[in-house]
């Protein structure tokens, strides 16, 4: 997840298609504003909230989501103070006077007593003129990107889980080891015929935490997923081997 801080009022966020598929979230989802997606980006506004010193008693959170045509999310979050809202309000009170002016019963008339190519273009004209006026409410309150933005990446989420599928034991011990160095909060052991299911845990405060997790997994196991309904599969089904801290007591033998 890519977040710039535009200024000290707006934060753009760009999530990637494929972080989006880990977090178990869909376009569909997120334009329907379903449970999971909501949930998200409630989390997504406290935080970016928490970077603009967003004041819940003053302030409102105008938030946008746009998904883009490789399947990411792009997220604009704009902090509005009193002085914000009153200076969009008058320009939502000039846009209005404006439209009012164009948009009279005598330029209707005009129209619909317009034949032909005549009645596109007066028509033409009144869409134009609106346009322009609504466009002075839109720009007017849009942030231009600064010289040197503030550009911070990390995972899209602080903690993400994660099934492992391992051939034998002894390997299940070295991939351990190799492990637990890393800031796993929990993980158990299942077998299910001849393979060994690691669930774990991994808090992903870090890029390079995620990397070095993923690396050591794709060396070690035959199969790796991500935030998957495998995962419920696998503990429902599957001889439970070590009830808990299964990469800690792995790692001691």
């Amino acid at each position: 997840m890519i977040i710039v801080k535009m200024n000290e009022a707006a934060v753009e966020c760009s999530i990637a298609a494929s972080e989006l598929k880990e977090l178990g979230l869909t376009p569909e989802g997120i334009g329907a504003g379903d449970v999971r997606s909501s949930a998200f980006m409630s989390q997504l506004n406290k935080e970016i909230g928490a970077q603009l010193g967003f004041d819940p008693q003053n302030d409102i959170l105008m938030m946008s989501k746009n998904m883009m045509n490789d399947g990411s999310l792009r997220v604009f979050i704009m902090k509005m103070s009193n002085e914000d809202i009153q200076s969009a309000g008058d320009r939502i009170r000039g846009a209005a006077q404006g439209i009012l002016r164009e948009v009279t019963q005598a330029r209707i008339d005009e129209i619909k007593n317009s034949v032909g190519p005549d009645k596109s273009r007066v028509l033409g004209e009144i869409m134009n003129s609106v346009m322009r006026e609504l466009a002075v409410v839109m720009t007017g309150g849009t942030p231009e990107l600064p010289e040197h933005p503030e550009i911070i990446s990390r995972p899209a989420v602080d903690y993400a889980r994660y099934l492992v599928a391992v051939p034998d034991i002894h390997t299940c011990i070295r991939l351990a080891a190799a492990l637990s160095h890393l800031p796993i909060e929990d993980s158990r052991l299942y077998r299910e015929e001849d393979t060994y299911y690691l669930t774990i845990g991994l808090r992903t405060g870090r890029d390079s935490d995620v990397f070095d997790f993923r690396r050591t997994c794709m060396e070690y196991a035959e199969a790796m997923y991500i935030n998957s309904p495998e995962e419920l599969h696998i503990t429902e089904t599957a001889q439970p081997v070590i009830a808990e801290d299964a990469i800690r007591v792995l790692a001691g033998l």
